[in-house]
């Protein structure tokens, strides 16, 4: 009897196997179900963000406003703008790649949507002015005495920074931003950019902050997950502070910190507001 029962339970068994690995086979190999995509709307919200994200590059690549606004309808989002410049303060403010933090800048600023710590992000690119040599009659004959040596370059350290490159050490910064940020992630925090004419972030100038009861000096480049070009410094409650760039021509941003108290009432207690500062060449 026993011998029987292990029959059939080896028999039932076998086939259960054998059944399943058939119907495996069909499902897998012979007849596999269609593959169908997931709708971007259908995302978990952090894949929803590298989508924005990938738009966003994609816009600032190719310039076609048109092509992004199809591809974000897909997310099926009624508030757009104000989506994407919330997404890139956010990214501001977790000190996240630069490049993904213009991208989006960009992207909602022609979509209609910016803020003031988006504005350093938004550069509009300078024109570059070609000049043409004008050839002389006849080149001069060096004498055979004449030794012609090359004048080297200076090389500038990009870790740590300690001196303004001299590219842009002839050039005149001017004050395009000077503003205080409602911003309850930061405390008290003067956050500074310098900015060559195309935008983009220049490492290793120096910044001079002074106050009535005393100057700090600090230099733009520590930061470069944040931007190139960026500094920053903690400020007093009720200081006023006067910001310029050391080494070259620099406008001063003035009052810096004033009035901030009425500015963010909106904010915590224990949270001071913070000021962003813009330096850029002038055009």
């Amino acid at each position: 009897m026993r011998h029987e029962w292990a029959l059939w339970v080896g028999g039932f068994l076998g086939g259960f196997v054998l059944g399943l690995a058939l119907s495996l086979t069909y499902t897998w190999v012979i007849d596999p179900p269609p593959l169908t995509g997931t709708a971007p709307a259908a995302l978990n919200p952090q894949d929803k963000e590298i989508y924005t994200v990938l738009i966003a590059a994609a816009y600032v690549a190719d310039g076609d406003l048109d092509r992004a606004r199809r591809r974000l309808t897909e997310l099926k989002d009624s508030d757009t703008e104000n989506t994407i410049v919330a997404l890139a303060e956010r990214y501001i403010n977790e000190g996240r790649d630069a490049r993904d933090i213009r991208a989006l800048a960009r992207l909602a600023d022609a979509l209609g949507g910016t803020s003031a710590a988006m504005r350093p992000f938004i550069a509009t690119p300078t024109p570059t002015l070609t000049l043409t040599p004008t050839p002389t009659t006849q080149p001069p004959t060096p004498t055979p005495t004449q030794v012609v040596r090359a004048t080297p370059t200076p090389t500038v350290t990009p870790n740590p920074p300690r001196r303004t490159p001299t590219a842009v050490s002839a050039e005149v910064f001017g004050v395009v931003q000077s503003t205080a940020l409602c911003d309850p992630t930061t405390d008290g925090l003067l956050r500074v950019y310098v900015r060559d004419g195309a935008g983009d972030g220049l490492p290793g100038v120096e910044i001079l902050v002074n106050w009535p009861g005393g100057e700090d000096r600090f230099f733009t480049g520590f930061k470069p997950e944040a931007d190139p070009g960026y500094a920053d410094f903690e400020m007093d409650p009720g200081e006023i502070y006067q910001v310029e760039l050391m080494d070259v021509q620099s406008d001063t941003a003035q009052e810096v910190g004033a009035g901030l108290a009425d500015l963010c009432p909106e904010l915590p207690s224990r949270v001071q507001p913070s000021w962003q500062i813009v330096f850029q060449i002038e055009k």
